[in-house]
């Protein structure tokens, strides 16, 4: 299909979308194939499944969970009232305090979500789980022109970012989709940023990298709208974490940010905006060129240092 098929395909998508038929026009409900995108076979009948999902009970994985965001879900979920808690780590030295959080409902794994062969044993070892919370993330080297597109030697930072961002929930949504749905349903969640909405100059392979996360989310939640898996796109804010710039103090703590985001999943809610992001969004929308003059303004006249690296 040539470039311009596609553009007029799209054109034709929003307006098919759009449009609203009459009763006369509305074509007659036709049955889903029964079989699933996952590969599980699944009714005849059309339903919408309900997608308000209680963390009690609930078996859950967390990629990155050793610090931060990630271990803060893991304490909520706990807190919660969650059967267990699959607590990822690309390093095992962090599995003693991770299980030391509740030894009965906290299994360490480890898992370098880029390995391949890390994810397969995670899918193998977790063949109960019903949540899936896609935290973990690169979000650059330590050299800051290499974290950016014109003043890098290579793009093998940004593609690293990619890698690790969207490819790698991607895969692993592959790889516990029929697992949840095995298991009755349940959620994925992908952790996403206020900055999946517009670039962050001094960390552009990031910003590339969520905003792609933020579309494979999409594309992922309009595959199982008709399966009882919640699909979750979380724009977090203003959290305290090791990645908070030098000279700032987040407002919300890794687990205010959790709370948030498990009270939303409660209530079925698809797009969360957690610690803050909200108020970000509005003032992007409220007038988007003057947002991204002061970004850009911001980058060359007081470029932004993160506390620490990963």
């Amino acid at each position: 299909m040539l470039r311009r098929d596609v553009i007029a395909a799209i054109a034709a998508t929003a307006a098919m979308t759009d449009a609203v038929p009459t009763a006369a026009q509305a074509p007659a409900p036709q049955s889903p194939t029964p079989q699933s995108p996952t590969g599980v076979p699944r009714k005849a009948v059309l339903t919408y499944p309900n997608k308000t999902m209680s963390a009690k009970d609930a078996v859950a994985l967390v990629t990155g969970s050793n610090r931060g965001v990630g271990l803060g879900f893991v304490k909520v979920l706990l807190a919660r009232g969650a059967k267990r808690v699959y607590a990822t780590a690309r390093n095992p030295e962090h599995f003693a305090e991770l299980a030391a959080l509740d030894p009965g409902r906290v299994v360490p794994l480890e898992l370098d979500v880029t390995n391949d062969a890390h994810r397969r044993a995670a899918a193998e070892a977790a063949t109960d789980l019903t949540w899936l919370i896609n935290n973990a993330a690169y979000p650059g080297g330590r050299n800051t022109e290499e974290r950016r597109i014109l003043s890098a030697t290579n793009l093998d930072d940004l593609k690293r970012s990619m890698d690790t961002n969207c490819w790698a929930p991607a895969e692993l949504a592959r790889l516990f989709a029929p697992i949840i749905l095995k298991n009755g349903g349940g959620v994925i969640a992908n952790i996403l940023t206020a900055g999946a909405w517009y670039c962050l100059p001094e960390y552009s392979g990031y910003s590339i990298s969520k905003a792609a996360e933020m579309m494979a989310t999409q594309g992922l939640r309009a595959e199982l709208d008709r399966e009882p898996i919640l699909v979750a796109s979380v724009f977090t804010g203003d959290v305290d974490t090791r990645a908070t710039p030098v000279g700032h103090t987040g407002n919300f703590t890794p687990e205010q940010h959790a709370e948030e985001v498990l009270d939303a999943v409660a209530r079925g809610e698809s797009d969360i905006y957690a610690a803050g992001s909200y108020g970000m969004r509005a003032r992007i929308d409220e007038d988007p060129a003057a947002f991204h003059r002061r970004v850009i303004d911001r980058f060359h006249d007081r470029p932004l240092v993160i506390k620490n690296h990963i």
